[in-house]
């Protein structure tokens, strides 16, 4: 619906600012629940995974393997690839092409005009927990849905603001590959792109505090990943501190240290800093609306996601719960349905429930994760086997020619329920949801394991686990 100027008293009973995967759940959640809904976006609908993060790094990532497949096996293929090159104009065209279909086209527009949500652009600052003003309108509402996303974290680096560094965003809308890159943070987005210039031919190192790449992920698992990256010419440094950067000519100085090692420089075109986000709130006057923070960044919520004693609910990276487009959109219908409750005087919330969320990062091979890893599992003195399978050993694997790769799977020893799962290897984040979906319903390994699983599949691996 378009927006009209609005005065308070004539307001919404749900206000839903932002308009990426979180905010548009909520509108549409808010909406079935038969309330009126207002939503604010300042930028493109959709919100950053589809316009400029998971989408286009994806459709970057696509190229750059098959790339990469064809030249290092295209022969072996029967495929003749004494011309191949590789086009990064086209390359970036396609990605354009791709971001268009989930999000251009007033598509999204059109399916809120057609389910009845006004949309107004611009930036929302509240006035009290009852109402805001965005442009030249004032907005009121009996609940609000706060799905503003999060933003990159710039680490306090020496000499940060004299040199042109990119963002994830930037490094989506680049028109001609760099000679060389350095990646500030060893975590999925630094590996992703890591992998994305590797494939390419592309010098990279990658740098992080931590000592080892994917700390969150299964130690052993990780390793084999890092081991492709490094094998593609990546090199990684782990444990240091960026101590500055600086402009060297048409190339970016960066100096680090190990410990107490001596100080070392290297030099590189670009410079890339992906080392995390934080929840974008700076610009919408939560004080006004007495809102407290917990840390400079951050704002406590229940499991209902709703700020304590606030008709405000947050979902999507905001919320400081988890970073995933997926989890955004489970967090912003329990969000937008629990402010259509509280909008309507009711106090039946529905509670977020992540238990079990299962996650993928596109390195090459894809690395997928479920549930708790070892660390976690040690740390809570859980009672657990591990079962192993070499997803070499498929005949999938074999026939495909990418042998590389490992699944993981922790048993409860007494219940034989699963308790996590972690795989590298192709289409990891397909087989993932298999183990996903046993521990959401609560099935234990014996019973998956006793399924027919078709041949030659990658799901094989699953039958194929054996405790260690």
């Amino acid at each position: 619906m378009p927006a009209k100027k609005i005065g308070r008293k004539t307001g919404f009973d749900v206000v839903v600012i932002g308009g990426g995967s979180a905010g548009l759940s909520a509108a549409f959640a808010a909406r079935q629940e038969g309330a009126s809904v207002a939503l604010i976006s300042v930028d493109t609908l959709g919100g950053e995974c589809p316009n400029y993060a998971c989408v286009p790094t994806k459709s970057m990532l696509a190229a750059a393997v098959r790339y990469d497949d064809i030249r290092r096996n295209g022969a072996r293929f029967g495929i003749d690839v004494t011309r191949l090159t590789f086009n990064c104009e086209t390359m970036m065209e396609r990605k354009d092409a791709v971001v268009r279909a989930m999000t251009g086209n007033h598509r999204l527009e059109n399916i809120l005009e057609r389910e009845r949500v006004t949309v107004f652009r611009g930036s929302a600052r509240f006035i009290d927990d009852e109402s805001i003003h965005v442009g030249t309108h004032i907005i009121s509402a009996k609940a609000f849905v706060i799905a503003t996303g999060s933003v990159p974290k710039i680490p306090p680096i020496a000499g940060i603001e004299t040199v042109p560094y990119w963002t994830p965003r930037e490094a989506t809308s680049i028109t001609e590959l760099p000679e060389s890159v350095a990646i500030l943070g060893g975590g999925p987005i630094g590996c992703e792109f890591a992998t994305f210039f590797s494939l390419l031919g592309i010098p990279v190192v990658l740098i992080d505090v931590a000592d080892r790449l994917l700390p969150r992920e299964d130690a052993e698992v990780a390793s084999l990943a890092t081991k492709t990256l490094l094998h593609r010419g990546v090199v990684f440094h782990g444990n240091i501190r960026v101590l500055g950067v600086a402009p060297s000519g048409r190339s970016i100085r960066l100096t680090y240290q190990t410990g107490t090692a001596p100080r070392k420089t290297l030099r590189i075109e670009k410079l890339l800093i992906a080392s995390g986000r934080a929840p974008n709130i700076e610009s919408l006057n939560l004080d006004a609306a007495g809102v407290s923070r917990n840390t400079a960044h951050a704002v406590t919520i229940d499991a209902a996601l709703r700020i304590k004693g606030k008709p405000m609910f947050l979902a999507g990276d905001v919320s400081g719960l988890l970073a995933y487009t997926h989890t955004a959109h489970h967090e912003g219908m329990i969000a937008g349905r629990n402010a259509a409750m509280l909008a309507k005087g009711k106090r039946s919330f529905a509670k977020v429930d992540l238990r079990v969320v299962p996650r993928v990062i596109f390195v090459a091979p894809e690395l997928a994760s479920v549930g708790a890893m070892i660390d976690e599992l040690m740390a809570q003195k859980s009672s657990f086997t591990v079962w192993k399978f070499p997803v070499g050993a498929l005949g999938r694997a074999v026939i495909e020619g990418e042998r590389t790769g490992l699944l993981k799977v922790f048993v409860d020893k007494r219940s034989h329920l699963i308790l996590g799962a972690s795989m590298l290897g192709e289409h990891a984040g397909e087989v993932i949801h298999e183990l996903a979906l046993a521990m959401h319903a609560g099935i234990t390994i014996d019973a998956v394991q006793s399924m027919i699983h078709a041949y030659p599949t990658m799901s094989e691996s699953i039958p194929g686990l054996i405790p260690g």
